[in-house]
C-alpha cells in the first residue's frame, strides 16, 4: 500500500509540473491552476479508492495505482 500512495504522489507530482506556471501569474491563472490541482488530486483519489475495490494480492495494488493514474488523467483532461 506505501508503495502504491508513493507511486501515486509521484506521479501526481509529475502532472502537476506539466501545468506550468507563468512567472507573474494573474489571479485568474492562480485560480486556473488550484482547480486543476484540486481535479487532479482528487480524480487520483477517487481513481484509486475505486480500483482498489478490484483484483487481489499484488493484482490489487495495480489495479489500486491504475485507478489513480486513470483518475489522474482525468482530472488533467477536464481541467485544459
Amino acid at each position: 500500500m506505501k508503495k502504491t500512495v508513493l507511486a501515486c504522489l509521484l506521479g501526481g507530482t509529475f502532472v502537476l509540473a506539466a501545468c506550468g506556471a507563468p512567472s507573474t501569474p494573474t489571479q485568474a491563472q492562480v485560480q486556473h491552476d488550484a482547480r486543476c490541482a484540486a481535479g487532479i488530486l482528487g480524480g487520483a483519489a477517487l481513481g484509486g479508492v475505486v480500483g482498489n475495490r478490484f483484483g487481489g494480492g499484488s493484482g490489487k495494488t495495480l489495479a489500486t495505482a491504475a485507478g489513480a493514474g486513470l483518475g489522474m488523467y482525468a482530472g488533467q483532461s477536464v481541467c485544459n
